[in-house]
Parts: C-alpha cells; sequence; structure tokens
C-alpha cells in the first residue's frame, strides 16, 4: 500500500478518495489505447492495479461522495472516456494544485510534473529517465496482448509508483487544499 503519513483530512469531506494513475497510448484521435489502470482507495485502502486486455467496469468509486485525486488529472479523464466508464463527480488536480502553491516559488526551470513536484517538497521519486523509459514502453505501437509477462509487470509497477508519488504530494499539499 502507498504510505500515507496519517488519515487524509479530506475524508472529512468525501466518503472516498481515490488517487489514480494511468498508463495509455495516445490513438491520434482524442482517446487512448489503455494499458493499465492503478488506483488507491485511502478510505477502505482498496488497491487496484489492472492490465487491460478486454472490457472492464470502472472498479472505484466516482459518485458525489467520492473525489478522484491525479496528476495532470485530464489524462485520467481521458482514460475513463476511452474505456467508456462515468467520469468522476469530483476530481482535484495535484498538478493544478501545485502550481497554484508553488506560484511565483518554483525556482529556475522548475516544471510542474510529478517528479518536479515531489522533488520541490523533497519527497521520494523515481528519476526522470526512468519515467521516460517507461512511457516509451506505454506508448509503443501495439496492442496490450502483445506486451510481455515482464513488461506488464514493469509498467504496473511504474504506473503505481505514481499513484503512491501522487498520494504523497496529496499530503504534502493537504495545509494548503483544506483551510
Amino acid at each position: 500500500m502507498a504510505e500515507v503519513s496519517s488519515r487524509s483530512t479530506l475524508l472529512d469531506y468525501f466518503d472516498e478518495i481515490v488517487v489514480v494513475d494511468t498508463e495509455y497510448r495516445p490513438a491520434g484521435d482524442g482517446t487512448q489505447e489503455v494499458r493499465c489502470v492503478c488506483a488507491l482507495e485511502l478510505g477502505s485502502g482498496r488497491e487496484h492495479r489492472l492490465w487491460l486486455d478486454a472490457p472492464f467496469p470502472c472498479p472505484y468509486p466516482v459518485n458525489e461522495g467520492s473525489l478522484l485525486v491525479a496528476h495532470y488529472a485530464s489524462a485520467e479523464l481521458a482514460t475513463h472516456d476511452s474505456l467508456g466508464w462515468p467520469r468522476p463527480a469530483n476530481v482535484l488536480d495535484t498538478r493544478t494544485e501545485f502550481a497554484a502553491v508553488t506560484s511565483g516559488k518554483r525556482v529556475g526551470d522548475q516544471k510542474l510534473g510529478l517528479v518536479d513536484a515531489l522533488k520541490y517538497f523533497d519527497l521520494q521519486h523515481l528519476h526522470q529517465y526512468e519515467k521516460d523509459d517507461m512511457r516509451l514502453l506505454s506508448i509503443a505501437d501495439r496492442r496490450n496482448r502483445e506486451y510481455t509477462v515482464a513488461e506488464r509487470d514493469a509498467l504496473l509497477k511504474y504506473c503505481w509508483s505514481d499513484v503512491d508519488g501522487a498520494v504523497r504530494l496529496l499530503t504534502a499539499l493537504e495545509d494548503w487544499l483544506v483551510r
């Protein structure tokens, strides 16, 4: 399970908080060929690590009582659309929140990606070259069933590491989010 330093205070406002990350290949028409979806429900502790070879229903809540959290959430919303899953009623984009919290405070050429945000707060993160390698694997021009077991495992592990990072980032941002 992802490391969470304390119970999320956002759970005072929602029945469930779902931190989500996806890996995919842009199809070129605004949709995605979704490789995998990873999610952690912070309230229940349920974990979802799905490799998508066939249609699968959305495994986590997206109703009015839940909050979907993702870094650059538009990608996860496009995943929902591409899979025919319902859109979440409530969405928090940690990229947008990080940009707001650090506006005028970031130094040099610091960007807004997950690795950059985790670095800013001095939190554990993957190296950017590891993310770049996994992204290249995800966008390869092949069907999901053509990936080897080792490649699937690597992409799922990478996807889960982004969920874990987003949980750490959410924890770091909570003081600004819940005021």
